[in-house]
């Protein structure tokens, strides 16, 4: 595991990955959060890696439109969507910490969604961001998300930090739940939901301890 962020070495490290790793079967939490989702919710997926979860939510009929930083990745999920027959899901290779960047994509969302509230997604993608990467992108999103929507959030807790990993060599943050909750009450939004704990993300011999959380703008 890397403890200090690299961005470029850690780009270059998930481009060679998602080069030669795609998995399509959909995340637990992914179809967790199905069960949540009203007919044809419009997603936007911070973070989208492979592409297993935003081609799973088009598979069920809901808009997918998915953010990576990763090149390969990037193309690696638009070959799958045209493999998969998916016409509507949108994968777009970006920095999620760029305003710019996002608030565009967030945009682009809304046109696409028209007068349907937007659903927001991110599994795995906190642990990957260095402290000060987070607070930019909550900063982001507590400006352009609307009022009423929601956003789905799994990612490695505190708790997960001494136990080994079936994948390493790239950089991880144990996040600080209590203080990525307050820093969400700060952004104006309200904690619906929240769990912490194993047996949620379980990947062959790993079973971290993970995060999930449901917050909705307030």
């Amino acid at each position: 595991m890397i403890n200090k962020k690299d961005v470029a070495f850690n780009k270059s490290y998930w481009d060679g990955f998602y080069k030669h790793n795609f998995k399509h079967t959909p995340s637990q939490f992914c179809v967790s959060v199905l069960t949540e989702l009203d007919d044809k919710a419009v997603i936007v997926e911070l973070g989208s890696g492979n592409g297993r979860d935003s081609l799973y939510f088009a598979s069920q009929g809901h808009m997918t439109i998915a953010l990576d930083l990763s090149h390969e990745a990037i193309n690696s999920c638009e070959a799958e969507a045209v493999k998969r027959h998916v016409d509507h899901s949108y994968f777009v290779q970006a920095d999620l910490t760029s305003q710019q960047q996002l608030k565009g994509i967030i945009e682009k969302a809304r046109s696409k969604a028209k007068n349907t509230p937007l659903t927001f997604y991110s599994r795995f993608v906190m642990h990957s961001l260095d402290d000060n990467q987070e607070q930019t992108l909550l900063a982001i999103l507590a400006d352009n998300i609307q009022e009423g929507e929601k956003i789905y959030f799994e990612f490695r807790s505190q708790e997960d930090a001494d136990l080994d990993k079936h994948f390493g060599g790239h950089y991880r943050r144990y996040v600080d739940t209590d203080l990525f909750f307050s820093r969400l009450k700060n952004g104006g939004f309200e904690i619906e939901y929240q769990i912490i704990g194993q047996g949620m993300a379980k990947y062959k011999e790993e079973d971290p301890f993970v995060a999930r959380i449901i917050a909705k703008k307030s």
